[in-house]
């Protein structure tokens, strides 16, 4: 399924569903073909939330969620029509009930930003500025690992990633303004504590 205007609530129930329907865990293949394997904006907006839920609080999971962000953006990047993973990275699981939970969490927010969000500055989600938001996902993806070593500060880009993700959902070119603004603004706050 392409990246269509499929609303942000469809997106958080299919998780919903998906992880309801699992036996204790989940993985990554279960969710990508939930969402469709072509969707990059679901794809990088799932991403972001699952970074931002409890999961993310294992040592390394951050990191792993944005190397998917990087190859995700990479090949948004390239125009790749179909989303490559490999194999070793889609058999990795989550717990079916904490990814549940989160994704119920978001679920009220997502219908109310749907009520808000529309198809708008269409040349911010394709073209030029497509691979603009995907270059911008592959540098906040790149600067995540690091970022595991501070307490909850995988926070800044995992919202990043999925407000991107949210704007591409909905092709709301005026969402993926805010999260270029925010991803321009944490990749410089890095660069500058990294540097000083």
């Amino acid at each position: 399924m392409p990246d269509s205007p499929r609303t942000l609530d469809d997106v958080v129930l299919c998780v919903c569903e998906t992880a309801a329907a699992a036996d204790g865990k989940v993985s990554l293949e279960e969710i990508r073909d939930a969402i469709g394997g072509r969707a990059y904006g679901p794809l990088l907006f799932m991403a972001g939330v699952i970074t931002m839920t409890p999961v993310s609080a294992v040592p390394g999971v951050p990191s792993l969620l944005a190397l998917t962000v990087i190859l995700i953006a990479g090949q948004m990047l390239v125009g790749s029509d179909q989303v490559w993973l490999p194999r070793w990275l889609l058999r990795l699981k989550v717990k079916a009930a904490s990814l549940e939970k989160g994704a119920q969490r978001v679920r009220r927010p997502a219908q109310a930003l749907d009520r808000l969000i529309r198809p708008r500055l269409l040349s911010m989600t394709q073209g030029a500025g497509r691979k603009g938001v995907a270059v911008i996902c592959i540098l906040v993806g790149l600067m995540t690992p690091p970022l595991e070593l501070i307490p909850f500060s995988t926070a800044i880009p995992a919202a990043t990633i999925t407000v991107f993700g949210l704007g591409l959902t909905a092709r709301d070119g005026a969402v993926v303004l805010v999260a270029l603004s925010v991803g321009v603004a944490a990749i410089g706050l890095v660069g500058w504590a990294v540097l000083g």
